[in-house]
């Protein structure tokens, strides 16, 4: 059977039709721009699921429309809403001051996807690299994103884990900033070490030296954290600085712990333990006393049920008075959904009540 010309479409007549039919979108989408005020922009690229398809279509599309308006008026109004939601240098003649919502959105999800990427222990050096990144803006996105998964629980649970342990990291980052006079001699004290050492098991001596007199302080922790931030994103080879700002850091977090008050170090270690009946077992064995000592691979510690108690108890009043403070501050909502982490530590505290108390 021979095809009618009816069931023959070009090739070309099909490309015009699909571009066609993209116009519609992006026209469509356009309009959503400009009926909205431009503080709904960022909901509504997160909340598009073919945004990232669609971007660099719409942001041709007004730069088409406006090269094409012969009205004044309208022309500078597309011109400004390309600036107002444009990434940079998209479409030649339309230069920007201020970076666009398309460009803003993506930053911050840079800065997320970094923390998806690294392991727990390096969220400290990526806080510190990226803090100017973190202002409320950012945590107005993290909002969305908590919006745009409400019917995705464990999703959503991540984030609300995710948002809460930022806040606790940029709350620790914040105050240790606030003593600038301890910054500066820590920094000294950073280039001290980097300047002493030829290698890194003289590294590691020094860092230990450093442990057992007290000077690996928060102040010290922050520079090390700061000073691996900024060298993890470069292209240097594990042979070059980036892994001795790695080793210093990784050391000093690791003396750092080791300074931890010991109900502290016990907590952390039960709520990493997921099985119920497990925890269980293990917290009867952190009440019960025994020998303190420290192999290579394990440190055995106990404690009393009503310190253990004090700790998580004071530790749920704090994260609630740092939720406060940074809704007020960091514009960040009241999850309504708390992080496992903050559950279990919740259940871990009525269990403590319940056996021992």
């Amino acid at each position: 059977m021979h095809p009618t010309p009816h069931q023959i479409v070009s090739p070309k007549r099909e490309a015009r039709l699909t571009l066609a039919e993209y116009q519609i979108i992006y026209d469509r989408l356009i309009a959503i721009f400009q009926t909205r005020p431009r503080d709904d922009w960022k909901k509504l690229i997160v909340f598009s699921k073919q945004w990232d398809q669609h971007a660099t279509g719409v942001f041709d599309r007004i730069k088409e429309l406006a090269d094409a308006e012969a009205d004044v008026d309208k022309k500078m109004a597309l011109r400004k809403l390309f600036e107002g939601a444009a990434e940079p240098g998209s479409g030649a003649g339309m230069r920007r001051d201020t970076p666009g919502v398309n460009e803003e959105v993506s930053r911050y999800n840079r800065v997320l996807m970094k923390l998806a990427e690294a392991a727990d222990d390096e969220w400290e050096a990526i806080v510190a690299a990226y803090r100017g990144d973190m202002q409320k803006p950012f945590f107005e996105h993290m909002q969305c994103l908590m919006a745009a998964a409400k019917d995705d629980p464990s999703r959503l649970d991540q984030l609300v884990l995710l948002n809460t342990r930022l806040i606790a990291l940029i709350s620790n980052h914040d105050a240790v900033a606030a003593e600038p006079e301890k910054l500066e001699k820590a920094a000294e004290l950073y280039r001290d070490v980097l300047s002493s050492v030829g290698s890194l098991e003289d590294l590691d001596k020094k860092m230990a030296e450093l442990a057992s007199s007290g000077r690996i302080d928060p102040a010290f922790l922050q520079i090390s954290a700061k000073a691996y931030g900024a060298a993890r994103d470069t292209n240097m080879t594990k042979d070059e600085a980036k892994w001795v700002a790695y080793k210093m850091y990784r050391n000093a977090r690791d003396y750092f712990d080791r300074q931890q008050p010991v109900e502290k170090r016990i907590i952390e270690y039960l709520l990493k333990v997921a099985d119920p009946t497990e925890r269980r077992n293990l917290l009867d064995q952190a009440v019960t006393p025994g020998p303190v000592r420290a192999t290579e691979t394990h440190d055995y510690m106990y404690s009393t049920p009503e310190r253990l108690f004090l700790v998580i108890d004071n530790t749920l009043r704090a994260y609630h008075l740092m939720r406060e403070g940074a809704a007020k501050n960091l514009n960040t909502p009241e999850a309504a959904v708390l992080p496992s982490k903050v559950r279990t530590m919740m259940e871990l505290r009525d269990e403590i009540v319940r056996r021992y108390l």
